[in-house]
């Protein structure tokens, strides 16, 4: 079953990190995200593109090697409970509603933090 997990956390960052460089502006619209400068575009590419592409790779490797399935998802517990942490206090800061978007990745989030938790103490 842990494999199972890194498989679907890998799919996950892989596939939003795919649609994030192929689709930019409307992946940037479905969270009010658009990069405004030549600065913010070289984060937005690194953060939203490069990164979750390389997290997901890393993820799938991690759910081919039976040596690499803990760190793999102590990896994914990390990473999904901090997005889903930071996004629950962007929230709760907020002085405007967000929309639903926010809620369906903090719903990803947690799911995948609490399905990789699980799988540690499986692995």
């Amino acid at each position: 079953m842990p494999w199972l997990i890194l498989l679907l956390g890998g799919l996950g960052f892989l596939g939003f990190g795919i649609a994030y460089t192929l689709f930019p502006t409307r992946m940037g619209d479905f969270t009010d995200v658009g990069p405004s400068t030549s600065t913010a575009r070289a984060d937005f590419m690194a953060t939203y593109r490069g990164l979750q592409v390389g997290f997901g790779v890393f993820l799938l490797a991690c759910a081919r090697a039976a040596d690499w399935l803990e760190p793999g998802l102590w990896a994914a517990t990390a990473c999904l409970t901090g997005l889903a942490s930071v996004r629950t206090l962007g929230i709760a800061l907020g002085r405007a509603r967000v929309r639903w978007s926010i809620w369906f990745g903090l719903a990803l989030e947690t799911v995948g933090a609490g399905l990789s938790a699980w799988g540690l103490s499986l692995a």
